[in-house]
């Protein structure tokens, strides 16, 4: 069961050591000029290492520049965050909902996305190095560098419409092997 809690209590409470946020829906903190979801919650620069926010709704939230180096965010949703240029080595992302994030210029260092929904998501410039079960439909790997970006399809993952390393767009449905499943 997930429970609310404002950027300002998360950043106060892992000041002094509480690492275990799973479950949380992150709210933006009361009084900001915007009461809706998709503006005021705002973490950017925020240094989150080994943190738990294993089934977290961080929707929305900013997260340009953050270090969450170890952080476990399996199955976490993440849908329309921004985490441009943050640090996300070691973590867990199995499972999480990265649709339509921007994560141009992340590092995912010895992080293996695995089973991620990255429809949409634009990876431009990042530092991949595992990504393999995932849906990829739509999502833009243009400039992207590490070990497995040169096998986006070959590693049984939904590519539909993506836009590869080398900027061409692959219009294909699911990669199996070296082999293409066709519907």
């Amino acid at each position: 069961m997930a429970w609310e809690i404002t950027t300002t209590e998360l950043l106060e409470r892992y000041a002094i050591g509480e690492r275990n946020f799973a479950g949380i829906e992150l709210l933006p903190p009361p009084g900001t000029s915007n009461a809706g979801r998709q503006d005021g919650i705002e973490l950017q620069g925020a240094i989150l290492r080994d943190i738990n926010l294993r089934g977290a709704d961080l929707s929305f939230a900013d997260l340009t520049g953050a270090d969450l180096t170890g952080a476990d965010l399996f199955a976490a949703y993440l849908e329309m965050a921004i985490l441009e240029g943050a640090i996300v080595k070691n973590a867990n992302l199995r499972g999480a909902n990265l649709r339509w994030c921007r994560l141009r210029g992340a590092n995912f260092e010895g992080t293996e996305l695995i089973h991620v929904n990255a429809a949409g998501a634009d990876f431009r410039e990042a530092f991949v190095e595992f990504l393999s079960y995932s849906i990829l439909a739509q999502a833009d790997f243009k400039g992207a560098k590490g070990t497995y970006t040169e096998r986006i399809c070959s590693q049984a993952n939904f590519v539909w419409e993506t836009t590869l390393p080398d900027g061409t767009i692959e219009h294909r449905a699911l990669c199996r092997g070296n082999y293409w499943l066709d519907p």
